[in-house]
């Protein structure tokens, strides 16, 4: 009996986590037109960033508008099967349509950061402070690095 009751928790906790995983998240997975963009940007014109991903290609721009309306860097590739599965299994949809952040740091010449995110019916976008870590979605923040870091070499 009491071994029973082991396999009973044994599977049900397995369940409860393979439901949890944000490729099973049919915001994602069934809609191929899920577009994510983000970037930052810096008060006293000290420059913005932006990255558009899609499933096709990652398009990146810096500039530094104090400087100059042409940007300093401008570069697309296309983007590859496994970062697109790495991209989507980093976000839960659900949790981040939660996300309430809306920081306007850039109003007092700081920095903020911002992640949009947008299918063909749902669009949420969060700001937030310059390299501030939100939990929830801390793997698609450390890609965005990652491809930010990739851009600028």
């Amino acid at each position: 009996m009491m071994k029973n009751h082991l396999y009973l928790i044994i599977l049900s906790s397995f369940f409860l986590i393979t439901c949890n995983k944000a490729e099973d998240d049919p915001m994602i997975k069934k809609n191929t037109s899920l577009v994510i963009k983000a970037g930052y940007m810096c008060g006293w014109g000290s420059g913005e960033d932006s990255l558009i991903i899609s499933s096709k290609t990652i398009k990146y721009v810096y500039s530094v508008p104090a400087k100059s309306q042409i940007p300093e860097i401008n570069k697309t590739r296309l983007t590859t099967t496994t970062e697109w599965n790495n991209i989507l299994n980093s976000i839960n949809f659900n949790n981040f349509l939660n996300l309430n952040y809306n920081s306007c740091n850039v109003c007092v010449d700081g920095c903020d950061e911002w992640i949009s995110i947008k299918n063909d019916s749902i669009s949420h976008q969060i700001r937030f402070g310059l390299g501030f870590k939100i939990d929830s979605i801390k793997p698609l923040q450390d890609i965005l690095i990652q491809l930010r870091s990739e851009f600028r070499n």
